[in-house]
């Protein structure tokens, strides 16, 4: 995506034009087709250009509208067409009617509640002199990144957190965030960042600000979306298939060749097949990315998965004629390289330390050649392949699929199942994880994990349908997914574009009963499998295996002994100790050496990566 910035003198006092420079030059990875700014009086916009669609080679951002506004955004707007016949744009100039246009018009016609009414992947910031008011907006499931910083003097915002840090934004740890990310406590999604000081506007969410009060709300809400009925099947399939179709063709308006990443599942593979099928009508190619091991894995999956994707992966992209497949080892770099990577790009500790490696070589394979936009599947799982939780839709199936300590802990009531969750951590003693346990215990992270419990969808003992664990994937209002693909699509020039979390593919699959989502003879994700039939071989459409992402992570760190050897000597002299179990990393790291398995490998990404990742951060940056 291109980038915002701008910052707001809630004390009147006029924008120093070095300041916004200064935030600029800070982001400069998200502007490689350009970069301008504009001030007025308190107020001062930027913008960083990256040429992603046809129409943004037309933009003239930030940029004061015949009204007085001043207007900056990083937009992708999807329902250009309705747009546009709404707004009675004649035909011949709606190919010149660039994005922020439409979000210009939309802004005169509907004022704060214009969110409602765009599609797509956009951000934007809206400066009414009048009114002495800076509007702030974020599409439907964050596809794009916003931060944001507020004293008493300023407030300052950025696509990146780099361009409010070169402001002299000091930097304060967020302990309770750092605490969540090290044990996947999914809690750490929403407003608050690693930084204290620091925070993003969440998905769907837009503020107002004035030099008296600032005002956050959610415009849109998922959970509020109504159950659909439909006379048959057949009917769910027809819609579901036309709907997913222009989510992908809308992705596919970019100036420069597209790219998808291709794993050996449904979502990536649907993607990838609806995208082939438009571009070919085109007579154009895409180039499909899969990541596969370097070494055996046959000893560290589990039953049902497979850690190889090249033969399913395969399938798929010879089953259309111009799909271009790349497969990628990525031997060059290491997994402390990956961690290495993707923290200079993001700032901040991550999850999911353990796939950094093959992502940085997807999209730096992608950006040598000459890739504008890369389609992913990222959100596939609880929308497009949703299985229907089975499990979830009765005690007899639960007790079939999970056993029946899950089925009795179905039927207990809130308090029975935060003693029950009270119980488990004072056993378990965080063990599955790298947290430091005196850290755990100084933040008395288990009783804030008890007292949550019935309040979201972050933690098991709070899912009691399947639409709530639906919820817990998507995170409605609250995800990082698209903020982080947007900061790493920025940090190797391209967008990073994901159909699965299409605002109209959200409100469809979640509308859908959840039994259409079970075969007749007990199958799972049967809408995309009726959905894709004559679309993916039959071999991918009827898989019922899953893969697993860096199956090989252990070999690979074996590969790389030096490297990681470095890197615990390296933390053992940071303020990391404080926070992660040196010991429990190493002793996974004893456990790797000895001989590779499916628990150790699975160590090796919850504990021994996740834990590297913190320390590595926390080796680069000086909190105060």
């Amino acid at each position: 995506m291109s980038g915002i910035f701008g910052i707001f003198n809630l004390n009147n006092e006029p924008v120093d034009e070095a300041d916004l420079t200064t935030m600029a030059e800070a982001m400069a990875i998200w502007g490689p087709d350009g970069r301008s700014q504009i001030n007025s009086g308190p107020v001062g916009l930027g913008q960083l250009m990256l040429y992603n669609t046809p129409e943004a080679h037309l933009e003239q951002l930030p940029r004061q509208t015949a009204s007085g506004l001043l207007l900056t955004a990083e937009a992708r707007i999807d329902n250009r067409a309705e747009l546009c016949q709404m707004f009675n744009i004649p035909q011949p100039e709606r190919a010149q009617t660039t994005d922020s246009e439409l979000i210009e018009l939309a802004y005169d016609k509907w004022g704060e509640d214009c969110p409602d009414y765009l599609l797509g992947d956009w951000s934007f910031a809206i400066w009414n002199p009048q009114t002495h008011r800076l509007f702030v907006a974020r599409d439907h499931q964050g596809n794009t990144s916003v931060y944001y910083f507020q004293d008493a003097q300023r407030f300052i915002f950025a696509s990146s957190r780099e361009a409010l840090l070169a402001l002299g934004v000091p930097r304060h740890l967020n302990e309770l965030y750092l605490a969540q990310v090290l044990i996947s406590w999914s809690a750490y999604h929403g407003e608050r960042t690693i930084d204290l000081d620091i925070y993003r506007l969440p998905p769907a969410h837009t503020m107002t600000i004035t030099p008296k009060k600032t005002n956050i709300w959610q415009y849109w809400r998922l959970e509020d979306t109504p159950e659909l009925r439909l006379p048959k099947f057949e009917d769910y399939i027809a819609a579901f298939l036309e709907i997913y179709g222009e989510a992908v063709n809308c992705r596919l308006r970019s100036s420069k060749p597209v790219g998808v990443t291709l794993s050996g599942g449904l979502d990536s593979g649907s993607v990838t097949a609806l995208a082939a099928r438009a571009l070919q009508q085109q007579g154009k190619r895409l180039s499909a990315y899969t990541a596969v091991p370097l070494y055996d894995v046959q000893n560290t999956v589990g039953a049902n998965r497979f850690g190889d994707e090249t033969e399913f992966a395969r399938a798929t992209a010879d089953f259309y004629p111009n799909i271009d497949h790349h497969l990628l080892t990525s031997e060059y770099i290491t997994p402390i390289e990956g961690l290495r990577r993707i923290l200079a790009i993001r700032n901040e500790p991550g999850h999911a330390g353990s796939n950094f490696f093959w992502i940085a070589d997807m999209l730096q394979t992608a950006q040598q050649q000459g890739i504008g936009t890369l389609l992913t599947g990222q959100s596939g799982n609880a929308t497009v392949s949703w299985d229907g939780a089975p499990a979830l839709t009765s005690l007899r199936r639960m007790w079939q699929k999970q056993g029946w300590k899950a089925a009795i802990k179905q039927t207990l009531p809130l308090f029975a199942l935060r003693t029950l969750r009270q119980r488990r951590l004072k056993i378990s003693n965080w063990k599955g994880t790298a947290i430091h346990p005196d850290f755990a215990k100084r933040l008395n992270l288990a009783a804030l994990q008890v007292a949550s419990i019935g309040i979201g969808y972050d933690l098991p003992e709070a899912i009691h349908t399947p639409r709530e664990f639906r919820y817990g994937i998507i995170k409605p209002g609250s995800t990082l997914a698209g903020t982080i693909w947007a900061e790493i699509g920025a940090g190797f020039g391209m967008e990073v574009r994901d159909p699965t979390s299409d605002k109209r593919i959200l409100t469809y699959t979640i509308s859908i009963p959840d039994y259409y989502f079970t075969g007749p003879t007990g199958e799972d994700r049967w809408l995309i499998r009726s959905a894709m039939a004559g679309l993916l071989p039959e071999k991918i459409r009827l898989n019922t295996q899953r893969g697993r992402q860096a199956a090989d992570i252990g070999q690979r760190l074996l590969q790389s002994r030096n490297e990681l050897e470095q890197q615990f000597t390296v933390i053992s002299q940071s303020e990391a100790i404080n926070y992660i179990e040196l010991a429990k990393l190493r002793e996974v790291w004893a456990q790797l050496q000895q001989r590779v398995t499916i628990q150790n490998t699975h160590q090796a990404v919850s504990i021994l990566m996740r834990g590297l990742n913190t320390g590595m951060f926390f080796s680069k940056v000086d909190f105060h």
